[in-house]
């Protein structure tokens, strides 16, 4: 049981490094543009997506301080272990 914790947890913290990476990506000047169809013009969405990002990375730190309230916010466990 404790092993599925630890993983659950190291999951949520993984989606949310992602997201946080991708909303450095945005603030600092990357763009996104998708096209409605195949063909049609592309129209940038950035601040859409960099406003949409920034949301989902506060729920996931709302999922994870109400699922691990004894893990503080910048507890962050490395990504990979030397075996």
């Amino acid at each position: 049981m404790q092993e599925r914790y630890e993983d659950r947890y190291v999951e949520l913290t993984t989606r949310l490094r992602s997201v946080e990476a991708f909303c450095d990506f945005l603030a600092q000047g990357g763009t996104v543009r998708v096209a409605d169809k195949d063909g049609a013009a592309f129209t940038e969405v950035t601040n859409v997506m960099l406003s949409r990002q920034r949301r989902e990375a506060e729920a996931i730190r709302r999922m994870r301080r109400s699922l691990f309230p004894d893990r503080g916010d910048d507890d962050f466990p490395p990504l990979y272990s030397s075996h």
